[in-house]
């Protein structure tokens, strides 16, 4: 099955994954009512899919080679059967060599786990029994993760020999102690995590393929962590054994809680595995150094017989953080080298039969941009559309290419049951399949439909049956006008995930990683807590919700949030605490909450201990400020925080945005070019740059630059509904040619966003110009009404923007004392930019005058 866009982009391939099904004969009928709910050819069904002519051992092996998913049903009789045995060795065997991606066992009686072998323990196994259309909803949301794996798992590795040397050169290193983890930077898809599989495999051959992996959030603890780390290395563990745990846990001391996190991942040493630590924004201080609890929990590593532990993360440490810890090997993975490239290319399409050139190859590989994820992207494109269209026309694969968030997600056409699903995700980070079904009520073959598409369209991840929004286009379906319910049933499905998980959880028919769902969603709903979820509630979950609900633009419930973490900050970690703070500066210097800004604010000052952090704390003074409309005082705090760290984008932005407001042009531009340097195509940082270029073009100089960019903004800048192309197309008429251009210019602007400051403000300015009063009052009535308006969230940023545009709009009119007062309050205007002010107005009226004599 194909799926495309409207505009004809094509995307990834369903892949065909079955299920092996392996039971004893006495358990047949119960097999055969789960296989009767899932999709023809999607299993492998032991007593019927052996070929007749084959050994019943023969057989099983081929089946097995034909599946991805070993899935063991386990009771008394499955138990003693020694045909059962022999293929839950296979199962094992071939899930270790990575011919399978999933173990599952099914408990079909109460004795049947307390019975089952120590290797089957180990595995994912659901102890509840089930019946057949769970068991067959559990399955098939098993085999929607195996089958985006499957796209994957077999990609040569090719090129990184550099990379490896200097992986060598640091563990063979003799100045050096043993190593305990590697540490691989790079972009998503670069290949970080093939790199170090390759790695293990060259030095550590025993280790296997097989690598656990736990994600690292921004906000995590030593609670979390440890909770984490345990939950993907022993997923058989019950809701009770787990809560047991983690009260022994917290009893512990910090130093104590550090030890009992390494010393899980030290467990894996003897089974020759190793696990991958993947950052999703705690890993690493704001500075960029390991942080607090990392430091510890690596200090507790063993080195011998190879590493545990590998850590994945989108930035590299600073070397003067690096060469302080000598028992890891630091990598930068950057992209692959054009021999390589073309290799890896040529391989790929060889391997797919595609026919091609010399020419093709190097065009091809020169768009990949030497990233191996591009790499496949292309092969994919080059399957659904030939060679030859997609090199004719590679427009979509660019679009996709430079715009994989926003644009991308726009473009694919969803659905009514998969906006319900992003919803739900949206709030509650990860779900599983069956928490879905009941919370949506659709059916299960409809769901698994319009999952798989997701995952197919890389929407979506998987990881078994558990599915979460993928991590570059979080911020985009978050934002993403489609993506919405109703508010009542958003409220009924929260509801729902919050019974079912805490009950499928006590029962041990769901996995424990979803524990912090069951407690978001408990959380989120506004209910009573449950058992459950007052056990395993941390403050690091207000600390998501503060934030989910900021980026929502709610900002009193962002506070909600805030404060409720706040409580519980002593079991904070320390970006937690920090994130925590800062959200809550936010969002009450928004709303003009200044008791809760001032509590917040004076924690963030008790932990700047280094220049980042106290450039942090001046940015989100200078924040309050600035949403007051105090710019002056605005400024002098922003020029603090940049002062303490040139690195501050943020501050740098908003120091661009005030000198351009308060016409200091030449500081504008300096700051608005260092600021667009690390974000080339955000549209805020190019329509800043443009706006500072346009107005300082004198008459006769030329314009290539203020084009270029007009071409990036042109891409960027109208997407989403937005309007920055046309608004500053209009304002460049309106100075350097046409008005009346500009004029239809900027209605049209208008149109498309009719509650945007600047928008209305140019309008003004335009009209203005035309002589058409009439036309000026109204855009200036409707900027009164946002700086009036309790629904806009940076009214009073825009005020003395509307101050000196009423004053030009009173003094077209004659009223000069009035325009005059405008600028009284020092607050919004110094001494000397009132004088200034006051004496163009004077200049205005005798002009007047005189032309009236």
């Amino acid at each position: 099955m194909r799926y495309a866009s409207k505009s004809g982009s094509s995307f990834a391939r369903e892949v065909s994954v079955r299920a092996f099904l392996s039971h004893s004969s006495a358990d047949k009928d119960f097999v055969d009512r789960v296989a009767e709910n899932l999709r023809p050819g999607s299993y492998e069904l032991d007593a019927t899919t052996f070929d007749a002519g084959l050994v019943n051992s023969d057989a099983i092996r081929v089946a097995l080679g034909r599946s991805d998913l070993f899935c063991l049903f386990l009771s008394q009789a499955s138990i003693r059967s020694a045909y059962v045995e022999f293929e839950t060795m296979l199962g094992i065997e071939f899930l270790a060599r990575g011919s399978i991606s999933r173990f599952l066992a099914i408990c079909l009686d109460d004795s049947a786990f307390a019975s089952a072998s120590e290797n089957v323990k180990f595995f994912n196994i659901v102890r509840k029994s089930l019946d057949p259309e769970a068991a067959a909803r559990l399955i098939q949301g098993q085999l929607i993760s195996a089958s985006s794996k499957a796209q994957s798992f077999a990609h040569p590795f090719l090129g990184r020999e550099e990379e490896l040397k200097a992986l060598d050169n640091q563990v063979s290193d003799h100045g050096r102690p043993p190593i305990k983890g590697i540490y691989l930077s790079g972009n998503a898809g670069a290949g970080r995590r093939s790199l170090a599989a390759k790695f293990y495999e060259n030095h550590f051959p025993h280790v296997g393929r097989v690598f656990p992996q736990v994600s690292i959030s921004q906000y995590d603890g030593p609670e979390e962590l440890y909770r984490g780390i345990l939950a993907e290395l022993r997923p058989t563990i019950t809701a009770t054994e787990l809560r047991i745990r983690m009260t022994s846990f917290n009893v512990a001391n910090p130093d104590e809680q550090a030890r009992m996190t390494a010393q899980l991942l030290n467990s894996l040493l003897p089974s020759n595995e190793a696990a991958i630590l993947l950052d999703e924004g705690g890993m690493l201080t704001d500075s960029g150094m390991f942080s607090p609890e990392l430091t510890k929990l690596i200090d507790g590593l063993e080195a011998y017989p190879h590493p545990p532990v590998t850590f994945i993360s989108g930035r590299m440490i600073p070397y003067r953080h690096r060469v302080t810890r000598t028992d890891v090997a630091f990598l930068a993975i950057t992209s692959l080298g054009w021999d390589a490239t073309l290799r890896l290319t040529s391989t790929l399409l060889k391997r797919n039969r595609i026919e091609f050139d010399v020419e093709a190859l190097e065009q091809l590989a020169s768009l990949s941009e030497g990233h191996p994820y591009n790499i496949y992207r292309i092969v994919d494109e080059i399957l659904d559309k030939g060679i030859k269209i997609f090199l004719a026309d590679p427009a979509d694969f660019i679009d996709w290419k430079h715009r994989q968030s926003s644009e991308y997600f726009s473009r694919i056409k969803i659905e009514e049951v998969e906006s319900s699903v992003l919803t739900l995700l949206k709030n509650i980070p990860e779900l599983d399949f069956d928490t879905i079904c009941q919370a949506l009520s659709v059916s299960a073959s409809a769901l698994a439909e319009n999952l798989q598409r997701l995952v197919l369209l890389h929407v979506l991840e998987s990881d078994g049956d558990r599915f979460r929004i993928s991590p570059a286009l979080r911020v985009a379906v978050e934002r993403d006008p489609r993506v919405k319910m109703p508010a009542q049933l958003q409220a009924d499905a929260t509801a729902t995930v919050a019974r079912s998980l805490s009950v499928r959880l006590e029962e041990g028919t769901a996995p424990v990683s979803l524990v912090d769902s069951a407690v978001l969603a408990t959380v989120e709903g506004g209910g009573v807590l449950t058992e459950l979820a007052a056990a395993f509630l941390l403050p690091s979950h207000f600390v998501w919700l503060a934030k989910l609900r900021y980026d929502q633009r709610q900002w009193k419930e962002s506070i909600r949030f805030g404060l409720g973490a706040l409580e519980g900050e002593a079991r904070l970690s320390t970006n937690g605490l920090v994130a925590a703070c800062r959200f809550l500066c936010l969002a009450a210097a928004r709303i003009g909450a200044d008791e809760v800004f001032d509590v917040a604010i004076a924690k963030l000052h008790l932990r700047a201990s280094d220049d980042w952090a106290r450039s942090n704390v001046y940015y989100l003074e200078g924040f309050r400020q600035r949403m007051r409309g105090r710019l002056p005082a605005a400024q002098d705090l922003f020029q603090k925080a940049y002062d303490f760290h040139h690195g501050n984008v943020s501050a740098m932005r908003e120091l661009a945005a005030i000198a351009l407001a308060r016409g200091h042009l030449e500081a504008a531009e300096g700051l608005a070019r260092e600021a667009r340097s690390y974000a080339r195509t955000n549209a805020y940082l190019v329509d800043m740059l443009l706006t500072v270029l346009i107005r300082k073009r004198t008459a006769g100089t030329g314009t290539s630059e203020i084009e270029d960019l007009f071409a990036v903004l042109e891409t960027v800048g109208e997407e989403s509904g937005r309007s920055f192309y046309t608004t500053r197309r209009a304002e460049y008429e309106h100075l350097w040619g046409d008005n009346k251009k500009a004029a239809i210019l900027i209605d049209q602007a208008a149109a498309k966003t009719p509650m945007i400051f600047e928008v209305r403000r140019l309008q003004a300015e335009i009209y203005l110009k035309a002589g058409n009063r009439s036309r000026a009052d109204q855009a200036i009535q409707a900027m009164e009404k946002m700086m009036e308006s309790r629904e806009m969230y940076d009214r009073r940023w825009n005020y003395r923007l509307f101050l000196e545009t009423k004053s030009h709009y009173l003094v077209e009119v004659g009223q000069y004392s009035e325009a005059k007062d405008l600028f009284s309050d020092p607050a919004y205007f110094t001494n000397e930019e009132r004088e200034r002010a006051i004496k163009d107005i004077e200049m205005a009226q005798a002009y007047s005058a005189k032309r009236r004599r």
